[in-house]
């Protein structure tokens, strides 16, 4: 299955979910390939994989016309462009600032619909050999994203508690249905840096969240030290501190994904 973690605010805990989630899933015996389709890198960085700008990356198969892609990178090639992440079973595809260069010549060369469907294009050789194909989307909404949701089969929305962070989801569930269509259902809101204190504001921002009936998850990722330290010495929170509170929200978060994807059959479907 492929999973975009997607929203157009900055500063949610996409990274962060990105790499826990995905190094939850392989302790839970997962394989999983994580897409970072952020120009900034931060998932690669994330996970202590440095890049230069002659090492092969996302914008490297960003770029390619249909013909020469498939040409040269479909089998084996394809597994050039991957990298083994720090935990066995999770790989990655890098990026860095070089996918601006991406984008300039997608918009360039490439007609609205072709440039939209090229990562799908790109991940066909190889999210069979995975059971999760995780892509890191940037902020906003722009060309990176739009390929992302196009690609994917479930959407993970992010959240901090603030009425613009919800504000915001209304945006990206409308490009959604542009993208997948109104009747596109595959996605949960992950409410992220919650701080049990701030009692009132939580609750109204729930509150606001009821019209998304069954959307939100039960589990929630509270502010937590482990996680920030974590960040900075480029560790999961599992190989950091497998004890914190950290560690355990996001086991928690993938044991509940876990449960709606196993038997979300539609989710499985090719987009």
């Amino acid at each position: 299955m492929i999973v975009s973690v997607v929203h157009q605010k900055g500063g949610v805990g996409k990274t962060t979910t990105s790499i826990n989630l995905a190094s939850a899933l392989v302790l839970n015996n997962k394989s999983v390939l994580i897409v970072d389709m952020d120009p900034q890198g931060h998932s690669t960085k994330g996970l202590g994989i440095k890049l230069e700008d002659s090492n092969l990356s996302v914008k490297d198969i960003m770029i390619k016309e249909a013909s020469s892609l498939f040409g040269q990178f479909w089998g084996s090639d394809v597994h050039e462009v991957i990298y083994k992440g720090p935990r066995a079973g999770l790989d990655l595809i890098p990026s860095n600032i070089m996918l601006i260069q991406a984008l300039e010549e997608l918009y360039g060369r490439c007609s609205k619909n072709f440039r939209e469907s090229l990562l799908s294009k790109c991940l066909l050789p190889v999210k069979n050999f995975y059971d999760y194909v995780i892509i890191d989307c940037p902020p906003g909404l722009g060309l990176l994203a739009v390929n992302a949701i196009k690609a994917s089969q479930f959407l993970l929305v992010p959240s901090i508690m603030s009425r613009l962070s919800i504000d915001s989801i209304i945006d990206l569930l409308n490009l959604t249905k542009r993208i997948k269509g109104d009747s596109f259902e595959d996605y949960r809101i992950l409410m992220t840096l919650v701080d049990p204190r701030l009692r009132s504001t939580n609750e109204y921002v729930l509150e606001e969240l009821s019209a998304y009936s069954g959307k939100v998850l039960h589990t929630q990722i509270t502010r937590n030290e482990a996680i920030n330290q974590a960040q900075i010495v480029n560790q999961d929170i599992f190989a950091f501190a497998p004890g914190s509170r950290g560690a355990e929200d996001y086991a928690k978060l993938s044991k509940e994904l876990l449960e709606i994807w196993e038997g979300y059959p539609s989710a499985h479907k090719t987009p």
